[in-house]
């Protein structure tokens, strides 16, 4: 059966990742993804190692789904082709720098009187209007720039380097993709409803202050920012990491109070269930220094084991901190399809995380990324162009 958005054509034209993401699930979705290349063979100009026969793992995760034309759209037959395009298209997605996509003629007044009805989605790294609006953002500086640095790290006191920037460099670029997604599928939905379509405007920086909003709200309840404090919570204790007796590290957490007699007395701390400092989570909150120190005792008499075992039983969450050897090939991530093998046609089989939804009726799909331009010809015939009116092959356009 065909997916939700079959029917739905995107005219893809993103580069690096948050863009590439979010049409990736719209194609997974259903949706016919153009994506546009500018001829450069590698991740149009994006590269994060490791490569595949040369090519970035990132650029092929990142555009699944989608088919490949490659159009120079400074050359104006290149924007003739675009503009065919777009009169079949429902949405239009960039994430270039303000500026760039209207100087390329594919700005939104271009593009909307082309097709009216067309839902189009711009993403920068800080919006489109403000001092910084043409200033390059990427995940690490967003996250500098939008506080995410400032409550993430070891509390280890006022030196340089106390700050801690999440090195993956994908969650504020995957979480801007989700609300790129999440635009799309709203504009669409009120496209339905009033048969117009709209000019959608969102960046990176919005995406960082809203996945905030707890952090934030704490900030504005206390007027202080939330401290550092590495791998636990400011809201429950325990609730963090303690180093075992074999040099292993348990999560634990305890979120009802109904957890605490149960806990204490897995760790034979009987006692402190009677201790007014530590009665309620509130308390327990206030006085975690005094606390702390005392759990982290308690857990360096038995291995990790030993505490995952118990306290599980007993009903308080533990469990160790799993690495990516053990998730590809746990029951849980299998059975889910969350860890999935993709056959690519220029890169061999290659892993991919999988779509995070499952429509009983209107299943999702995930098919090879293509060879940068691969499907310049097919799309160009499918637009009504005489086949000797097709530019020359080259490398780069396939």
């Amino acid at each position: 059966m065909p997916g939700p958005l079959e029917g739905i054509r995107v005219f893809d034209l993103t580069i690096a990742m948050v863009g590439p993401v979010a049409t990736k699930q719209l194609g997974s979705m259903g949706a016919d993804v153009i994506h546009v290349e500018s001829g450069v063979p590698v991740a149009g100009g994006f590269v994060v190692p490791p490569l595949i026969k040369g090519t970035s793992i990132g650029y092929i995760n990142w555009n699944l789904n989608k088919r490949s034309i490659y159009l120079d759209l400074k050359r104006e037959q290149d924007r003739k082709v675009a503009y065919k395009i777009l009169e079949t298209s429902d949405v239009f997605v960039e994430n270039m720098r303000p500026g760039a996509v209207d100087r390329l003629g594919m700005g939104y007044e271009d593009v909307s009187k082309v097709n009216p009805r067309i839902v189009y989605v711009a993403n920068s790294g800080w919006g489109s209007r403000g001092p910084m609006a043409e200033v390059p953002g990427a995940d690490p500086m967003v996250q500098m720039f939008g506080g995410w640095t400032s409550v993430t790290g070891e509390p280890t006191g006022e030196h340089v380097g106390k700050y801690e920037v999440y090195r993956h460099f994908t969650q504020i670029d995957f979480n801007a993709g989700n609300f790129i997604t999440q635009s799309v599928l709203l504009g669409l939905l009120a496209r339905d409803k009033t048969g117009k379509g709209q000019l959608v405007d969102i960046s990176m920086l919005h995406a960082i202050i809203a996945l905030q909003a707890p952090k934030i709200s704490e900030f504005f309840a206390s007027g202080k920012t939330p401290p550092l404090m590495g791998s636990a919570t400011t809201t429950t204790v325990p609730h963090q990491a303690f180093l075992c007796q074999d040099k292993t590290w348990v999560a634990i957490g305890i979120e009802k109070e109904e957890q605490w007699a149960p806990f204490c007395k897995v760790m034979k701390l009987d006692h402190l269930t009677n201790d007014a400092r530590f009665k309620i989570n509130r308390d327990r909150v206030v006085n975690r220094e005094q606390l702390i120190p005392m759990l982290e005792e308690a857990f360096k008499t038995k291995p990790r084991y030993h505490w995952v075992m118990e306290l599980n039983e007993v009903g308080v969450p533990a469990g160790k901190f799993r690495e990516w050897d053990e998730i590809r090939f746990h029951p849980q991530t299998s059975e889910t399809q969350q860890i999935i093998q993709v056959p690519t046609k220029a890169w061999g089989t290659v892993y991919d995380g999988g779509p995070p939804y499952h429509f009983s009726e209107t299943p999702t799909r995930v098919f090879s990324t293509p060879v940068p331009g691969e499907h310049t010809r097919e799309i160009l015939l499918e637009m009504g162009l005489e086949e000797d009116a097709l530019p020359p092959p080259s490398e780069s356009r396939r």
